[in-house]
């Protein structure tokens, strides 16, 4: 995979996309909310990207894009948990949909 030039962020960048690509293939967010805001991120980041550059300044918008990226970890590192839960609850037979007796 050639390396992306420094500064750039085009979704073909697996480092933009949080390597959500498999192969050629992007791998498709599990629901259209996830979706949606996975876009409107990555949208914010590349106009902030836009900006540093015409101002040449790269400090500009750090803490912004911080916040964005912590958020996605934070999202995904829960997301973890939940499937990690479900899981669990499946191998115990524990289904948390079925109403109790």
């Amino acid at each position: 995979m050639p390396i992306a030039k420094i500064g750039s962020m085009n979704r073909k960048n697996q480092i933009c996309t949080l390597n959500l690509w498999v192969g050629e293939t992007r791998v498709q967010a599990r629901n259209c909310a996830t979706d949606e805001r996975l876009n409107r991120g990555f949208s914010r980041l590349q106009d902030i990207q836009l900006v540093r550059n015409h101002r040449q300044d790269p400090l500009f918008g750090k803490s912004i894009e911080q916040r964005i990226v912590w958020r996605e970890l934070l999202e995904l590192e829960l997301q973890e948990v939940d499937e990690q839960i479900e899981r669990i609850s499946a191998a115990a037979g524990y289904n948390p949909t079925s109403e109790p007796h």
